[in-house]
């Protein structure tokens, strides 16, 4: 096992406590009735059946019922303990994903992220929850039926403590050697898991390139890895199983003989005879437990890894010790801006430049030029190796994150909705917005007509992702959304890209009104769509290389006038 997940067992240890005595209980009551059922025998042997067995069975029967509570009860605190170890890990977890933000997809694939909140949670559960309670009954549990039995004969105690202890002893010896052959089970369903979701959100892009057949080899690779390597690992667990249970039955056959003997002998009474047989088994019930929730701890070794790490990532951006207020003007300042990706790509270099509030500004360039890395900048998704960011006047680095983001509305190329209504997916914008609002936004976006068709108008589910909107309901939607947060800085990532013609017309005359009051950013590729910008900023390879207003740029036979000739537009 690999070290814990910190400030785990803290909030767990009360209820660990309490399930390690309730299962201490339990085996205590499997003494007692041992002891009974050895009891009663002895009486039927030595008085026939004028033995007056009654007590002994009132009081096991007695016990049998203390025992199924305490079985229901130690049940009962297991399901608790794993309920509150997921919440309490999977808040941690989520906690962590929304302070790192959308860099963290650089670090980590989105389907190993699902697998280590989703499974790997699940997981380290088992361990919590089966593995630590079995752990520590048979820690003190067989001790205790030892200690029993080393009261009444302590040769038999000694037998049978050296058994116990060989027992979980060869256990580990044969799974510190056979561990190797038996870990990439976990390897091979990460793979496979990976492959599998990659499959299902591509479906579309494989069947339309016709490369359904070739990935469809590559899973059924991928599986075959994984039942070679699940069988690998059933082979040592079978066997595992194997000398485990050699060596208990083995203990209580020698115990049992040793006995057998002592009492043929008359150097041994037949009660303790009878309590030697019933004890030895009741002291090896809590390793056979123990065994059976390896299976937990070792899942675990294979989760925690993945938990440890993704915990202990240090976030990029961090709100402000000591924070400021939200500016009360809204222009942008940025100076002498650099920063580099974490894989090492150099994305902006000594990028100044200023759009005052109110004003229409467009970023324009080749693909990889640095335009959508300034939004995400602006967005303190990350922060800048040098150069600083002002809003108002203010550090944005000076701000809490949540202000910060309150003042700019972000209509994105790649839109995500998300599965709900209509009206869901708009109050994400604002949860408390009415429907009238709601309409209002949807008006101003072009969407009131396509609404009004709808059986469930604002109430229509839009499906995983969307899917039952065409690209340009989706991205409708998400100028609706923006435009439903009324925040005073927008942002337009191709805004009408999706849209048809017409659409397209109606919505930029909107976006025109809608940008008088606020300062307005946006990133384009064809041209024509920010001729009216107020001024226009050439990216290149991370450099701002131009800038000017479409009149000035077109004509000065620089960088924007050759993005214009190769969309076919004269200056």
């Amino acid at each position: 096992m690999q070290k814990p997940v910190a400030g785990l067992t803290g909030p767990l240890l009360p209820q660990l406590l309490l399930n390690g005595m309730i299962h201490l209980l339990v085996i205590a009551c499997y003494g007692a009735q041992a002891w009974l059922t050895a009891d009663a025998l002895c009486l039927l042997m030595q008085q026939g059946l004028d033995a007056d067995i009654t007590p002994p069975l009132v009081m096991m029967a007695a016990i049998i019922l203390l025992r199924a509570l305490l079985l229901w009860l130690s049940e009962y605190t297991a399901q608790h303990i794993a309920q509150v170890c997921k919440v309490h890990l999977r808040k941690r977890l989520l906690n962590q994903l929304v302070r790192f933000g959308p860099g963290l997809t650089l670090l980590h694939r989105a389907s190993d992220i699902q697998g280590t909140v989703n499974g790997g949670v699940e997981a380290l559960e088992g361990y919590y929850s089966r593995y630590l309670p079995a752990l520590f009954s048979a820690l003190f549990g067989c001790s205790l039926i030892v200690l029993t039995l080393a009261a009444v004969d302590w040769p038999s105690a000694l037998l049978l403590a050296f058994f116990t202890l060989a027992f979980p002893l060869l256990d580990g010896l044969w799974m510190r050697w056979q561990m190797p052959k038996a870990s990439g089970v976990f390897t091979a369903m990460e793979a496979f898991a990976a492959t599998l979701l990659d499959a299902l959100q591509g479906l579309l892009t494989l069947k339309a390139f016709g490369a359904a057949a070739a990935w469809r080899e590559r899973l059924a690779a991928h599986a075959s890895d994984l039942r070679q390597a699940s069988m690998a690992t059933l082979k040592v667990i079978l066997m595992r199983s194997g000398i485990t249970r050699l060596v208990s039955l083995s203990g209580i056959a020698l115990v049992l003989a040793f006995n057998a003997w002592r009492v043929v002998h008359h150097d041994l009474l037949p009660f303790v005879l009878l309590l030697t047989l019933f004890l030895s088994r009741e002291a090896f019930r809590p390793l056979v437990r123990l065994e059976n929730a390896f299976h937990t701890a070792w899942a675990a070794g294979g989760a925690i890894g993945a938990i440890n790490d993704l915990l202990s990532l240090t976030a990029p951006v961090a709100d402000p010790a000591e924070p400021q207020a939200k500016p009360q003007r809204h222009d942008i300042r940025i100076n002498r801006l650099s920063f580099r990706y974490p894989q090492g790509d150099l994305a902006l270099s000594d990028v100044s430049l200023t759009v005052d509030e109110g004003q229409f500004v467009a970023l324009v360039g080749p693909s990889g030029a640095g335009k959508s890395t300034l939004v995400t900048l602006l967005l303190r998704c990350f922060d800048a190796e040098q150069g600083t960011i002002r809003i108002g006047g203010v550090d944005i680095r000076r701000l809490q994150l949540h202000r910060l983001r309150e003042l700019i509305g972000v209509v994105s190329q790649e839109v995500f909705l998300f599965h709900g209504t209509l009206a869901d997916n708009l109050r994400i914008a604002r949860p408390d917005a009415s429907d009238d609002e709601l309409a209002e936004a949807a008006e101003a976006a072009q969407l009131s007509e396509f609404i009004a068709g709808l059986p469930l108008g604002m109430a229509t589910p839009v499906g995983e992702r969307g899917a039952n909107l065409s690209g340009g309901q989706r991205q409708r939607v998400a100028i609706a959304r923006a435009l439903l947060k009324d925040a005073p800085i927008l942002i337009l990532d191709e805004a009408t890209s999706s849209l048809d013609a017409a659409s397209e017309r109606a919505l930029r005359e909107a976006l025109a009104v809608l940008r008088r009051h606020r300062t307005t950013i946006a990133i384009a590729h064809r041209l024509e769509t920010i001729q009216d910008a107020d001024r226009i900023l050439v990216f290149d390879r991370g450099e701002l290389v131009e800038q000017g207003n479409h009149y000035q740029l077109s004509t000065a036979g620089g960088r924007y006038a050759r993005l214009m000739a190769a969309q076919g537009k004269a200056p």
